[in-house]
């Protein structure tokens, strides 16, 4: 059957002029996320945590058909999500200061990872303690080509569901020539699935920072839908701008 994926890159404060109803975001969580915000020490961590999972919630009860209150979300072994009552369905989220990616993909796996692009130091000896064969990938002038190399790792293993610590030493990296930019080659011992990634950058409305967005999928030439930061809507045709006009293909 065919494959597909579709994101949506959520910004979760107020920077775009839309209110968040935190009372409705808080209704759309499960009892177990509920007594976890309750947990959070910080209010504003709190927030940040009830309007990310609403979020997913919402993206997932617009793709499914479902209330998002009333979508099951489980834990596989590995300890990523699965949609118990929805099998041919993959589910992949990530968040970073106030910013949540999150996809949906049927017949394929799927594992996403975004970040703010800024300063880091040291960035080949951070990347090293993951992937080894860091060297290949040249020198790391520009914080685009750390992000987009964590990026992608950070997304494949959860696509693969082995982790950081032994999932990425599975994936190979290169970069182009005469780019800032990695890009993925293969994951190793994958139950010898082909597997893509792509990355992209965006800015951040009402910010001056620009984050990275990474998604890894099973198989090839995966179509994949990315709608940038307006929520969907639970029925009818999500909202929001389009990243790139139609399905961009994952490679």
């Amino acid at each position: 059957m065919r494959a597909e994926a579709t994101g949506w890159l959520i910004a979760l404060r107020d920077t775009t002029g839309s209110t968040w109803d935190d009372a409705c975001c808080r209704a759309d969580l499960s009892p177990e996320e509920e007594r976890r915000a309750e947990r959070f020490l910080r209010a504003a961590a709190a927030v940040t945590y009830v309007r990310g999972r609403s979020a997913v919630r919402r993206v997932l009860g617009h793709v499914l058909g479902e209330p998002p209150s009333q979508v099951r979300i489980a834990a596989a072994p590995h300890g990523g999500p699965i949609l118990p009552d929805h099998p041919d369905r993959r589910v992949s989220w990530s968040t970073t200061a106030g910013v949540l990616l999150v996809a949906v993909s049927r017949n394929a796996r799927i594992g996403v990872d975004v970040e703010v692009l800024r300063p880091v130091g040291s960035p080949a000896e951070v990347l090293r303690t993951f992937y080894p064969d860091v060297d290949t990938l040249g020198e790391f002038r520009e914080s685009e080509t750390f992000f987009s190399a964590w990026t992608l790792l950070e997304a494949a293993v959860k696509a693969t569901g082995r982790g950081l610590a032994r999932g990425a030493r599975q994936v190979r990296l290169h970069r182009p020539p005469d780019t800032n930019r990695c890009a993925l080659a293969e994951i190793r011992d994958a139950d010898e699935m082909a597997w893509s990634g792509r990355t992209d950058r965006f800015p951040v409305p009402g910010s001056s920072a620009e984050v990275m967005t990474a998604f890894v999928t099973s198989g090839t030439c995966v179509p994949l839908w990315l709608h940038t930061w307006r929520m969907p809507t639970v029925a009818g045709s999500p909202a929001g701008d389009v990243a790139q006009p139609g399905p961009g293909v994952v490679s």
